[in-house]
């Protein structure tokens, strides 16, 4: 596991260094320095990605309280509205209750856009703030002056210990190493630049981890104290009507007693009315029957169940030509042939048709299936009748 230093270490060791560059151990140090620096790197992306999400949800969560609000003001609209219309029909007590109950929501709106406002300024835009701002360069941008600084330190010690071990070899010895004690005054340009760096990005880190952590909290409990009056506020318009609901609700028993007897009388009414225009309310029922019904004509057995002949059938297009074709009934099904004689004939199941008389010319008839409408086969003035029994049967006659 690498090892990190602390910022008080890092304090300590560079202080002992500025004192005594040749007696300080700093150089060892130094990955330390970089390991920690790593490390608080992806802290820090691992929070940004969170904070993202949290001010992504907060956003939403604001939007929603909008949309809340602005359903409650309609809803208030409509409640005034529907007392309107019942104080215009003489029903006081039930429009002044819906009054009541729209004050009553109104009263709600105000800490409801109160409570939005303190999570607006408290909450969203200081995390906009945040993410947009401090933490915005912490993916690689906010440590790059330190990985220079870095650089420069490291490119300058491989340098000078590649000239220490030259000069060495110039005299017949062997160096496997260089000390950091013997090269600290010629690298402590680079070595203060190095602690500059990393002293600035520490720097950087101490604000941002205050903003997300105790800024942050702050701001928080200064919206829990805007939430605790908010659900005072509410509790209190709400304490204030349960006087009215309980004097409402023996009121609305009343209303509702009266609206039940009213209704009894009614249907007695109705009741001893109604034996006296039963034909014609049933004629008039009968009449304004649009709904298709399977079976509106019973057929009549005398006329058979089976049979064959020609029909005339109108076509579907502009020119509605007559066309003669050949039928059969036969097992509840009809089939009518085509014009083309190696075409299979149409099958129609006439327990699922309707045969309908037409009412423009008595000779013919309509016959309905799902989906197809056979208009105008006629047939002759004599076996219409039949016809349509033997089709309600499952059955037609020939013309």
């Amino acid at each position: 596991m690498p090892e990190f230093i602390s910022v008080d270490e890092f304090i300590a060791e560079t202080l002992e260094d500025y004192s005594s560059p040749t007696t300080s151990s700093f150089t060892t140090k130094m990955s330390s320095c970089r390991n920690a620096v790593n490390n608080i790197e992806e802290a820090l992306d691992c929070d940004r990605m969170v904070l993202q999400k949290m001010k992504k949800a907060a956003k939403a969560k604001h939007a929603s309280g909008q949309d809340h609000i602005s359903h409650l003001e309609f809803y208030i609209s409509s409640m005034e509205k529907l007392a309107l219309n019942f104080h215009s029909n003489g029903e006081q007590e039930v429009a002044s209750a819906f009054n009541k109950f729209a004050e009553f929501s109104k009263e709600l709106l105000t800490p409801m856009k109160n409570l939005l406002k303190s999570m607006l300024h408290n909450i969203n835009f200081f995390l906009d703030s945040l993410v947009k701002g401090d933490l915005k360069e912490v993916k690689g941008d906010l440590k790059k002056p330190f990985d220079r600084a870095w650089r420069d330190y490291e490119n300058k010690f491989t340098k000078i210990e590649k000239e220490k071990r030259e000069l060495a070899r110039q005299y017949g010895m062997v160096r496997t190493e260089v000390s950091g004690g013997e090269i600290a005054e010629e690298l402590e340009k680079e070595r203060r630049m190095f602690q500059l760096q990393m002293c600035e990005y520490l720097i950087k880190v101490n604000e941002i981890k205050t903003k997300k952590g105790v800024d942050l909290l702050q701001n928080l409990i200064k919206h829990y104290y805007s939430q605790c009056n908010f659900f005072q506020e509410c509790l209190a318009t709400t304490e204030k009507l349960k006087q009215y609901i309980d004097a409402l609700t023996g009121e609305l028993n009343k209303i509702k007693h009266t609206q039940d007897e009213e209704k009894k009388q009614l249907c007695a009414l109705r009741d001893q009315l109604r034996p006296s225009l039963q034909p014609e309310l049933k004629e008039d029922s009968l009449s304004r029957q649009t709904v298709y019904s399977m079976h509106q004509l019973q057929g009549n057995k005398q006329y058979g169940t089976e049979k064959s002949g020609f029909l005339y059938k109108r076509s579907d297009g502009l020119r509605k030509m007559w066309q003669k074709r050949k039928c059969a009934v036969q097992n509840c099904y009809l089939t009518i042939a085509h014009g083309t004689p190696n075409k299979p004939p149409a099958k129609l199941n006439l327990l699922t048709c309707q045969v309908k008389p037409s009412l423009e010319d008595r000779k013919c008839f309509d016959l309905i299936s799902r989906g197809l409408v056979l208009p105008d086969a006629a047939i002759a003035v004599t076996g219409a009748e039949r016809l349509c029994s033997r089709s309600s049967c499952g059955d037609f006659a020939e013309p």
